[in-house]
């Protein structure tokens, strides 16, 4: 087999055509300077999130002044992490100032601190921000990291360390395996032959996506997509609209080393992030019955953290990005006998044999 590093060219922030290294990436943190518990979130939160970073992944950090935008760097792909702050009292100077990170190119992350009451609940008009919170994030191009974190001595709603590595690593390198592209004249011949044969199949899924906004930030962000073969897989590219996506947005996926972290696919970007995890389920599937044909992954902003379907809910968090995952992940399946779940505080996915199936679905479980 014929392959191509994946690691050389001009950085381009932009595409994923390669895996980014820690030289093509650089993080800065902006501590809320008007915020009582700047300091705490400093040593508590953003600190040991770097702290991993740094001995996983080679990042590192550095700090940046409120109202300061890093100097202009457009090779790179800088992410900024502010806060705390309260997204629902949001004062107009933070709103300025973050308005103006995204309009420079840089991916924010907000760390949030909504005050309790006084007794250790969620403040009256918290639960507006379901519906305020996000289109404050699309208003100013940035994410609010979800606050699952009860800080009952510092009486806030909050996050946690583990939340700013899990969103650092997405805004940044976001894949953890190592990829091979392959130039196997087959393999790409045969990458065109899915191309074609899912053309309708992939503007069906983007039409579902749209209509049914299956995405929680951004639809470039969240989601994937993977349709299985015997022998290969067919799966969405990292970072793809999955409103606007066609076939052409795929790559053909021929082999997978989960002891290696490693995977070989054929195509002009890297694939989905979410790939190690589906390329093991389905593998999994496949020696314990029947392999499914199609696995959708995406995100909703009633059914993430809604009151259906607690059931379905997996008893931990897990790790995107990771083959174990995967694992985890046909355990659920196994457990709850069915053919769909809640990976916790993240998205769901469901496994079938046909994009009608995958519709039927989604008429069937989403609110409305």
């Amino acid at each position: 087999m014929v392959t191509a590093p994946t690691t050389t060219g001009k950085p381009q922030a932009d595409d994923y055509c390669h895996k980014r290294g820690p030289g093509e990436v650089r993080c800065f943190y902006v501590i809320n300077p008007a915020s009582p518990h700047g300091e705490w979130t400093l040593r508590a939160i953003v600190k040991p999130a770097f702290l991993a970073l740094g001995a996983d992944y080679g990042l590192s950090v550095e700090p940046l002044a409120f109202g300061e935008l890093p100097p202009p760097r457009p090779d790179l792909i800088t992410y900024v992490v502010y806060g705390p702050t309260d997204p629902l009292l949001m004062s107009n100077g933070e709103r300025r100032y973050l308005a103006a990170l995204a309009g420079a190119g840089f991916r924010t992350n907000i760390i949030s601190a909504y005050e309790l009451a006084a007794d250790g609940r969620d403040r009256p008009g918290y639960e507006q921000a379901a519906d305020a919170v996000p289109e404050l994030c699309d208003e100013l191009d940035v994410n609010a990291i979800y606050p699952d974190e009860i800080d009952r001595v510092r009486r806030i709603r909050t996050n946690t360390w583990q939340d700013v590595y899990v969103n650092a690593i997405g805004e940044t390198i976001r894949v953890k395996y190592r990829p091979t592209r392959s130039l196997d004249l087959g393999d790409l011949a045969v990458r065109q032959r899915l191309v074609s044969e899912h053309a309708a199949e992939v503007a069906e899924l983007a039409r579902l996506h749209r209509e049914h906004r299956l995405w929680q930030r951004k639809p470039w962000t969240d989601g994937s997509i993977m349709f299985t073969h015997d022998g290969y897989w067919f799966t969405s590219q990292t970072v793809i609209d999955k409103t606007l996506m066609t076939s052409a947005d795929f790559d053909l996926i021929t082999s997978y080393d989960e002891g290696a972290r490693a995977l070989t696919y054929a195509g002009p970007r890297l694939p989905s992030s979410d790939a190690p995890e589906f390329l093991t389920l389905s593998s999994m599937l496949g020696m314990h019955g029947r392999r499914p044909r199609l696995i959708v992954h995406f995100h909703h902003r009633e059914l993430t953290r809604g009151e259906r379907f607690r059931e379905l809910v997996t008893p931990a968090t897990v790790e995107s990005g990771q083959f174990a995952a995967g694992r985890r992940f046909f355990a659920q399946l196994r457990t709850r006998n069915t053919d769909w779940f809640i990976i916790r505080e993240h998205g769901m996915v469901w496994i079938g044999d046909s994009v009608a199936q995958f519709a039927a679905y989604v008429r069937r479980v989403l609110p409305g």
